[in-house]
């Protein structure tokens, strides 16, 4: 076997050695080591679930709300709650520029520090403008920790486990968003809180005081976690990756991680040297320190990176797949819920229905969790768009048709159990879907800026449809937001139907073969093998 200090090539792995699948002496402990790496990084999407309701928990205090010193006007809610996601891009994009430099671990660990930052100001903050301040904030470091963080996760999973990590990353948003929401309903009643001053003590600043605590500590937890390996290897750093495979594959030998490893480096210089057919970036044969690929400026390679086939052609579907998922995850209407849900004469306390939506995202996670190995994301994401579609179309009549029927109490119970559906179908594949594709698609050299765009463009249509929410109830009225919403949840099926791939079960290699021209299109949209034949013999690992 080779020695990841000396010279080799990637033509020097003999084929017998390089596997779709690697499976250790010790599967399990395998599995929970890539559990705890993780587990550990999942409190940073915590935070962003914190910052992504706060624009929702704050407005819901003080949008058209006289009492309040800080009372927002439409407009002033309007650009309130869009800033964060026109914002998110340039955090985004810089976040590319972050990974490539200090890694993706060395990029979670950074943004830790604007975070408390922001959280400090929101706890301080007197004006609209200092809200106005902390929502520019909130938006560059959701940006700067989303990308890397799920670049992080593809390239330290297995492909039996990288679905599942995924899945339950994705799921921690849901738990921030629930704490946020608990800890400014419960605040409301802690029986202290009636001798305070109001213009002393405000609900939201509440939680601000957790959240700064978090961001302190939280920097010191990301110090234990490994590197990625993939993107050690692209540094050239080989001997630092074997020791990363080594934690993550359950504390083992460099022996016992030797097939894996080279195929990783077989799999990541041919993906490099495939992405870029020019000398510059098939440096071969490599060695300890020296980089896989040679580059020049940072912009120019990572354009040339994303303009080539192998990175543009998934880029192009992760496009399209995140706005059918906003669109189908209704996210106009986030900052605005809880008037709607007044608005629908909603029979409990719009804030308490907020912790109970949030509940139901993340059982649906859960659930997700324990479907998908059986019967992948693809299916999934079928059944849960046309369900969806169907809860909001159906919302849509009921302010139309039944909302007026006041003869029948009972009835405002109904759109509630429809959001209470659609909630659950967020968490189940809508919310979750592409963000599982984006730790798989993109091909290792271009990853971490094609991860920051692709967040990128998500938040710009996330803000489009913040900042148009309110125009378009104005002019379509609640029900004709629903029935457009509705519509284009289910023009999103047809889409899914003939482009969406079958990632669950695959190596990443084989996932990058499905965006060119040479690949099988019966594997394309089926589960992998190896993966169908763990779940139905009912192995967890």
């Amino acid at each position: 076997m080779h020695n990841p200090a000396e010279q080799f090539t990637f033509l020097d792995v003999p084929e017998q050695d390089v596997k779709d699948h690697f499976q250790y002496a010790n599967a399990k402990k395998s599995a929970w080591a890539q559990i705890l790496a993780s587990l550990m990084q999942n409190w940073l999407f915590i935070e962003i679930g914190l910052e992504l309701v706060m624009p929702t928990v704050i407005l819901g205090s003080l949008h058209n709300n006289p009492a309040e010193p800080l009372n927002m006007n439409d407009d002033q809610a309007s650009w309130f709650g869009s800033i964060p996601d026109f914002c998110f891009p340039i955090g985004s994009l810089t976040s590319g520029l972050l990974q490539d430099k200090f890694g993706r671990k060395g990029a979670m660990m950074l943004v830790n520090i604007p975070i408390f930052m922001g959280w400090m100001i929101l706890y301080f903050a007197e004006s609209i403008h200092a809200l106005y301040v902390v929502s520019v904030i909130m938006g560059l470091c959701t940006g700067l920790a989303e990308a890397p963080l799920y670049a992080y996760i593809g390239e330290i999973g297995e492909p039996r486990l990288r679905g599942t990590l995924s899945t339950t990353s994705t799921s921690c948003f849901s738990i921030g968003e629930y704490d946020d929401v608990v800890e400014q309903s419960t605040a409301h009643t802690h029986p202290g809180h009636s001798s305070l001053p109001q213009e002393k003590f405000y609900l939201w600043r509440q939680a601000c005081r957790v959240c700064c605590s978090q961001a302190a500590g939280r920097r010191y937890e990301q110090r234990e976690l490994p590197e990625s390996p993939t993107w050690l290897i692209l540094r050239g750093r080989l001997d630092e990756a074997k020791k990363s495979l080594c934690w993550l594959r359950g504390w083992v030998s460099s022996a016992e991680v030797e097939p894996e490893f080279l195929s990783l480096v077989k799999y990541t210089v041919k993906s490099a040297r495939l992405s870029r057919e020019n000398s510059a970036y098939s440096s071969l044969p490599i060695k300890e320190g020296e980089p896989v690929a040679k580059r020049g400026g940072f912009l120019k390679e990572q354009l040339k990176e994303l303009t080539n086939k192998r990175t543009f052609r998934p880029l192009r579907l992760m496009f399209i797949v995140f706005i059918i998922t906003d669109i189908a995850w209704v996210y106009g209407i986030k900052p605005y819920f809880v008037k709607e849900l007044r608005m629908l004469e909603s029979p409990i306390d719009p804030n308490l229905a907020l912790m109970v939506f949030y509940g139901m995202t993340f059982t649906g996670a859960m659930v997700n969790v324990v479907f998908l190995r059986r019967f992948g994301k693809r299916r999934i994401a079928l059944f849960s768009h046309i369900l969806a579609g169907i809860c909001i179309l159906s919302v849509g009549m009921y302010a139309s048709f039944l909302q007026s029927l006041t003869q029948y109490p009972l009835r405002v119970w109904l759109p509630l159990m429809l959001w209470f559906i659609i909630k659950f179908l967020h968490g189940f594949s809508i919310i979750t879907l592409p963000w599982q594709l984006v730790s798989e698609v993109f091909p290792p050299l271009g990853r971490g800026t094609a991860t920051g765009l692709t967040a990128a463009w998500t938040h710009l249509v996330m803000s489009f449809l913040t900042k148009t929410y309110l125009y378009m109830e104005a002019w379509l009225g609640f029900s004709g937001v629903m029935y457009l919403y509705g519509v284009c949840t289910m023009a999103g099926v047809v889409h899914h139907y003939f482009y969406l791939p079958e990632t669950e079960g695959k190596t990443l290699e084989q996932i990058e073969t499905y965006f060119t021209k040479n690949h099988d299109r019966s594997e394309k949209f089926s589960v992998g093998k190896p993966q169908r034949q763990r779940a139905q013999s009912g192995s967890p690992f």
